[in-house]
């Protein structure tokens, strides 16, 4: 009698993930914010950053569409190595970004090009495996290579990994986005990065890279530390990096992530300036580096592994 509650139990719960990834889960169109990053490297040992929410604000009507408006608030800054005088961070509040709409029936999501004046494909998740994604003005060279579920608020929405030939660790989520930002270009471009770091609908996290990250949104400059340049050289690498940073570190600890989220490496009680880094047996691709102490986050770097 056990054994069959325990089968019957199992059963409902699969049946019940199982028919939430089934179903279509669209864009959030209103009170949601993903908070990204976007850097490319300006000379050999400077850093452009862009670090921002995007968010939804208010509707408009293009021809016989809805469109949902987007905006970002955000900073500028640059990070360079060796120390040296930072440039003055760029605030910036409620930029217009764009606008999107859906068609939910297709499950497909269109962005307006105010250039053109009509759509562009952003994302078509009618996919299975082995599929070449449409292009778009996100993708120009992806296959699905899996198709599975993560879980966004307290429901599961698909997930589609991706692949372009050499790199297979990143993905695009019902719901959310892709793994560099709610609407960042699938095409990788060499010494430049995206990041997705969180999600957050009606003030609540729907969704992280790592569920251990606090999604905080960006609401003030003060507390950003502009001062602390870090480096990671070299980057790519294909057998050891070494991380740099202009301050001393004591009981640090480094985790390394893949670009879905998933832990892959961590380095404990880091104390001095310089950490190197080993690739050992990690296979070619992108990752990103989280460098804390005491609880605080130092901080998170892009670094690609090349074969």
């Amino acid at each position: 009698m056990k054994k069959s509650l325990i089968f019957f139990t199992f059963t409902i719960v699969w049946i019940s993930a199982f028919t939430q990834t089934n179903g279509y889960h669209p864009f959030p169109d209103s009170n949601a914010v993903w908070r990204e990053e976007y850097s490319y490297l300006i000379d050999p040992y400077c850093w452009h950053h862009n670090d921002y929410n995007l968010y939804t604000e208010g509707d408009t009507a293009i021809g016989n569409h809805t469109y949902h408006k987007l905006y970002t608030t955000g900073y500028v800054w640059e990070s360079c190595f060796p120390p040296g005088i930072p440039s003055p961070p760029y605030y910036y509040y409620r930029e217009y970004w764009g606008a999107f709409r859906q068609d939910s029936l297709y499950r497909q999501i269109y962005l307006y090009d105010n250039w053109n004046e009509c759509d562009t494909l952003a994302y078509d998740f009618n996919l299975n495996v082995g599929d070449t994604l449409p292009v778009s003005y996100l993708n120009q060279f992806n296959y699905v290579w899996l198709i599975d579920s993560v879980l966004v608020g307290n429901q599961y929405n698909k997930r589609f990994r991706l692949s372009n030939g050499y790199d297979s660790s990143y993905a695009i989520i019902e719901g959310i986005g892709n793994t560099f930002g709610a609407f960042a270009s699938l095409d990788f471009y060499f010494e430049a990065y995206a990041h997705l770091y969180c999600v957050k609908k009606n003030d609540q996290t729907v969704w992280t890279y790592d569920t251990s990250y606090q999604c905080e949104l960006i609401n003030r400059i003060g507390s950003i530390n502009f001062h602390r340049q870090i480096s990671v050289i070299p980057n790519p690498f294909s057998v050891s990096t070494s991380i740099s940073v202009s301050e001393i570190l004591k009981n640090a600890d480094l985790t390394i992530y893949n670009a879905l989220g998933q832990e892959v490496k961590k380095i404990k009680n880091i104390s001095g300036g310089v950490i190197e880094i080993q690739r050992d047996n990690l296979p070619g691709g992108v990752y990103f580096i989280r460098l804390s102490q005491e609880n605080n986050i130092i901080t998170n770097q892009k670094v690609i592994i090349t074969n």
